[in-house]
C-alpha cells in the first residue's frame, strides 16, 4: 500500500516473493542537525503526506527510545510540526485514522518527554486539531486570534488583548509560570519571505 502511494523507492526482494525493502535515512545520523521536511510537492495529496509525517515521527522516536535503552541521555530533539491540523484532526477523514492519530500523539507527547522529544503543534484553527493535542500541551502561545479561538486554547479571558493585537504579540499560558499567563512581543521576522515586499 505505501509503494503504492509513489513516495518512497520500493525495492522487491529477487527471492522472496512479495517482499519490500524501504529506504529510509539513519535517523541517528540526520538527528545531529537541523532536518526540514518540506511537504509542498504532496499538496495534491493529503495521504502521502502523512505517510511521511507519520513516518518520520516514527523514526525520530525510535531513535532517541534507542538512547534511552542504551543508557544513555537521548540528546534533546525539538520537533514542530506546522499546520498541525493537517496530520493531526478532530475525526477520522479519508487520510488518516483518529485512532492511529491520536496513538501518535500519545507516544509523542506522553512517552516522548522521558526521550528528550519536545513538539511544537502550529495550527490556525484548532477547531481542526485533534483533542487530545490541546489537552496534553503544557505550553499554548496565541497570536491575534477571534475570542472562539482563544477559547478552544483557554484564553478566552485575553480575547481583549490579542483580538485586535500588533503583529508579534502573543500571550502565552503555562502553569509553570508563577501568574499562569504572560504577553510578549516577538522580534519582527529576521528574514524576509517572497510575499514581504
Amino acid at each position: 500500500m505505501i509503494g503504492g502511494v509513489g513516495i518512497m523507492d520500493v525495492k522487491w526482494s529477487q527471492n522472496l516473493k512479495f517482499k519490500a525493502v524501504f529506504d529510509e535515512p539513519n535517523y541517528q545520523e540526520i538527528l545531529r542537525g537541523f532536518i526540514n521536511l518540506d511537504l509542498r510537492l504532496f499538496r495534491e495529496n493529503p495521504f502521502a503526506s502523512s505517510v511521511i509525517v507519520y513516518r518520520m515521527l516514527d523514526g525520530v522516536f525510535n531513535a532517541r527510545d534507542l538512547e534511552l535503552k542504551s543508557g544513555s541521555e537521548p540528546r534533546p530533539t525539538f520537533i514542530l510540526i506546522d499546520e498541525a491540523h493537517n496530520y493531526f484532526p478532530q475525526e477520522n477523514t479519508e487520510d488518516v485514522n483518529k485512532d492511529t492519530v491520536e496513538a501518535m500523539i500519545n507516544r509523542l507527547t506522553r512517552l516522548g518527554r522521558i526521550r528528550r522529544i519536545g513538539v511544537i503543534f502550529a495550527t490556525h484553527t484548532p477547531d481542526d486539531l485533534n483533542g487530545l493535542i490541546l489537552q496534553l500541551t503544557n505550553t499554548k502561545i496565541a497570536l491575534r486570534s477571534e475570542e472562539q479561538i482563544l477559547e478552544k486554547v483557554g484564553l478566552k479571558e485575553h480575547a481583549g488583548e490579542i483580538t485586535y493585537a500588533q503583529d508579534g504579540i502573543a500571550v502565552i499560558k503555562n502553569y509553570a509560570l508563577r501568574t499562569h499567563t504572560i504577553t510578549i512581543k516577538a522580534l519582527p521576522p529576521q528574514v524576509k519571505r517572497r510575499s514581504h515586499k
